[in-house]
């Protein structure tokens, strides 16, 4: 956060020390002289540049909380495979939540962390084999075994959809080229300001100076939400973290 605050002063600053530049250089009366032609010109970069942007942010904003809904339905289905497996012999019952336990505590404490690092782990891959052959080599002895069983294949297929889908929303960012478009139509919005001239510099130095910061703000936005699993605003373990508390409760009542 210190970081992106530094990079935005150094930006707006940069973004006025421009305007008087261009004012030096150019003078106010052959700004006044181009500003009908400046005008349309600079309404049209600007416009294609915020809806650029907007659609941008939205986009991110909108695969942030699909991968944050992702992680949940993740862990609801690992609870339900943890909870269906009463159905079971109690033998492969044990067995199986055992397995749930230490799937939800390897993503927390280990994969979790990778995430950020655009990894995921292959220790938690590994389990997640184990109760998916738990479940599918299962022979059911009664008619209860049999529904059990069912129930916990499909709620399986959900955890591996979910568990594939969150992996895959790590590499699923914007690509370099519409950042460096996004950074060319910012910069030339910014600079489309330089060409207008008003009566009192200081009135226009404010407004340069919100222009631009309002730029680097939605820049900002469109990187925090463009990763959802690193940065200061980022998706949290917290739905994995409760299934252990309460596979840990269930497994000491029962």
């Amino acid at each position: 956060m210190f970081q992106s605050l530094i990079i935005t002063f150094f930006v707006v600053a940069a973004s006025i020390g421009g305007l008087i530049i261009a004012r030096k250089f150019l003078g106010n009366t052959d700004l006044r002289n181009q500003h009908d032609i400046t005008d349309p010109y600079s309404q049209f970069v600007a416009m294609l540049f915020a809806v650029l942007l907007g659609f941008m942010v939205a986009d991110s904003m909108q695969r942030f909380g699909v991968a944050r809904e992702t992680v949940q339905q993740e862990a609801s289905s690992l609870g339900n495979v943890f909870r269906l497996s009463e159905g079971l012999a109690p033998k492969d019952c044990l067995e199986l939540r055992e397995l749930c336990l230490q799937y939800a505590t390897e993503v927390v404490d280990d994969e979790w962390p990778m995430l950020a690092q655009k990894k995921d782990s292959p220790k938690a891959w590994a389990i997640y084999r184990q109760i998916w052959s738990r479940c599918t080599s299962y022979e059911p002895t009664s008619n209860r075994q049999v529904n059990a069983q069912q129930v916990l294949l499909s709620s399986m297929v959900t955890l591996g959809d979910c568990r594939r889908l969150r992996v895959e929303a790590l590499h699923s960012g914007l690509p370099l080229v519409l950042w460096i478009v996004l950074f060319i139509g910012g910069a030339a919005t910014i600079i489309f300001t330089y060409f207008f001239s008003a009566d009192n510099l200081h009135i226009q130095v404010v407004m340069v100076g919100i222009v631009s910061l309002v730029i680097c703000l939605n820049l900002f936005l469109l990187a925090t939400y463009d990763d959802p699993f690193s940065g200061d605003v980022k998706v949290a373990p917290t739905a994995f973290e409760t299934q252990i508390r309460l596979f840990k409760l269930e497994n000491k009542v029962k």
